[in-house]
């Protein structure tokens, strides 16, 4: 590679990573004018498998986005396609569980939320997002770009990449950088942060493969996911695009044990004890761990998804929950470069995204403590009456134990920001959370409360880029002018909706709410303060000054 610089390049905010999280972050920003550099090493194009679910939260922001009509219209297996989960022996064998709709893919309109949930590839998704960020001017994507090292100064980040085409070496002058670079983000060693916990909870195989006639070939019927519990070869298998494509993943292997591509069509063979064609496109070995970085933050450099967190991919959340942290980071980054948002605004980025976090990756590792392996019985294809009785066992332990794998809308849409330094909470204690019971609430903190408006609209498209007063009061509110005077001082976005509906009052029993630009609330009440723009919006004692 030349190792002389030839240029310099400036930008507000340099991104590294153009996976669902980074362009995720590149799409918060460019809604907002905000001039960003999207870089990636990679070129992004494949058939690896990585995450085949975008759930309900992540196709509510694609709404925002809006390209939500665009993901579901490039669902390869079709929209209505079922997203059953089904259990069994091996493809060949005995059924023994099935969830229904599970996930939430189901379309249709669903009181407590805008989108469904799409089982769709990742590689597909992201190619819906690239298409997005070529239509935002202030957004530039850069693939084959790598970073090779960086140093802070007081009020900008210098970065050296590498154009991999050309061999080519060049500087970026941004304000902020983050780091979307996955599990071996080179920016999160840049900032000191390490990954703590446990590495190698399991070591497992991802093949992608093409086998016409394998759909057709069993009795259990369409689904998104096949289980197969057998002492043989436990794993799990399932269609994910057209053309015949399908995945297959064995689970909890020895150490001992590597899989090679030409070893795997007999793998598969054996595993579900149907003999078709198997053409495997991409094998990847995969290892389970529970990690989290010691920091998301350093001065002007920010940790997401990966860089961040890592937990088993069992119940959907990585890249959705990678998504949730561009969000929550791309309007706060927004709302400070254009000077409406103050320090405590990115302080709180951590402090709301890390107890999040947390929780998902208990759920998360909860349910890899029960993998194909773990739901194994003896005689469990035994075509006797000890067979029979083992199926029964194996099917009332899967309906246990496997609901919070398949139906977590309360994990999903009940993240609340309790601790966060922006939101005005006045000492109420944290919601009590339920993995499968999601119960809206219009208070500080938690996701805005959804609803379905006469219109045909959702509640949601009525929401603005900045902050949103929405007022259930059906005579209107005398804070409101309050309000938007106080919004102008301080040079704050802030739209104002009054909805007709009368349910809307019941989902929102406070006459004002503020809602922040990622729907959560930032403030309930019934008499407007002159202090809650300053406190949501970290701008506190520069707001106090200039009163």
């Amino acid at each position: 590679m030349n190792k002389a610089k030839i240029g310099r390049v400036a930008t507000q905010v340099l991104v590294v990573g153009a996976g669902p999280v980074g362009q995720g972050l590149g799409i918060e920003l460019g809604l907002r004018g905000i001039d960003c550099l999207v870089i990636d090493k990679n070129d992004r194009v494949g058939v690896a498998p990585r995450a085949k679910t975008t759930n309900v939260r992540s196709r509510e922001h694609f709404r925002r986005w809006g390209i939500a009509q665009a993901l579901r219209d490039a669902s390869p297996l079709g929209i209505d396609y079922p997203s059953n989960v089904v259990f069994t022996t091996r493809l060949s064998g005995h059924r023994l569980a099935r969830f229904d709709n599970a996930l939430y893919c189901g379309p249709g309109r669903n009181p407590l939320y805008s989108e469904h949930a799409q089982w769709i590839p990742q590689y597909t998704v992201e190619q819906i997002m690239r298409d997005r960020l070529q239509t935002l001017a202030s957004v530039k994507l850069q693939l084959q770009c790598e970073l090779l090292g960086f140093e802070q100064r007081d009020d900008l980040v210098i970065a050296r990449l590498g154009d991999l085409k050309t061999g080519e070496q060049f500087e970026v002058q941004a304000q902020y950088m983050v780091g979307c670079d996955g599990p071996r983000s080179l920016v999160r060693d840049g900032i000191g942060a390490r990954l703590e916990g446990e590495y190698g909870l399991s070591r497992n195989y991802n093949f992608v493969f093409r086998a016409p006639g394998l759909a057709k070939a069993h009795t259990h019927g369409p689904a998104i996911m096949y289980w197969q519990i057998n002492s043989d070869v436990p794993s799990l298998i399932g269609p994910m695009d057209t053309g015949d494509r399908w995945f297959f993943m064995p689970t909890g292997l020895a150490p001992d044990v590597h899989i090679s591509k030409e070893e795997a069509p007999a793998l598969i063979r054996r595993a579900t004890g149907i003999d078709v064609p198997y053409e495997v496109l991409s094998a990847d070995e995969w290892v389970a761990s529970r990690l989290l970085a010691t920091h998301y933050r350093d001065r002007r450099v920010f940790l997401a998804g990966d860089a961040a967190h890592m937990h088993p991919p069992f119940g959907g959340f990585g890249m959705n929950m990678g998504i949730g942290d561009a969000v929550d980071l791309g309007w706060k980054l927004s709302a400070v470069l254009k000077g409406w948002g103050g320090p405590p605004l990115l302080d709180s980025y951590e402090r709301e995204r890390r107890p999040v976090h947390v929780h998902v990756m208990g759920e998360a590792t909860a349910n890899h403590k029960l993998m194909s392996n773990g739901l194994l019985e003896n005689d469990i294809e035994a075509d006797n009456e000890q067979g029979e009785a083992a199926r029964r066992r194996a099917a009332e332990h899967i309906r246990r134990g496997k609901l919070s794998e398949f139906y977590t809308l309360g994990t999903i849409l009940g993240d609340c920001y309790a601790d966060s330094p922006v939101i005005d909470r006045a000492g109420r204690p944290e919601p009590p959370r339920d993995f499968l019971n999601y119960v809206p609430r219009a208070e500080p903190g938690c996701r805005a409360p959804h609803a379905w408006l006469h219109d045909g609209s959702s509640l949601f498209d009525h929401f603005g880029l900045g902050l949103t007063l929405l007022v259930s009061s059906p005579s209107g509110h005398a804070g409101v002018d309050a309000a938007r005077e106080e919004a102008q001082r301080l040079g704050i976005p802030l739209a104002v909706i009054q909805p007709e509906e009368a349910g809307i009052r019941s989902l929102y029993p406070q006459p004002l709410t503020l809602i922040r630009p990622d729907q959560h609330i930032a403030w309930t009440g019934d008499v407007w303060r002159d202090d809650v723009l300053a406190r949501v919006s970290g701008l506190g004692v520069r707001a106090k000054a200039e009163a």
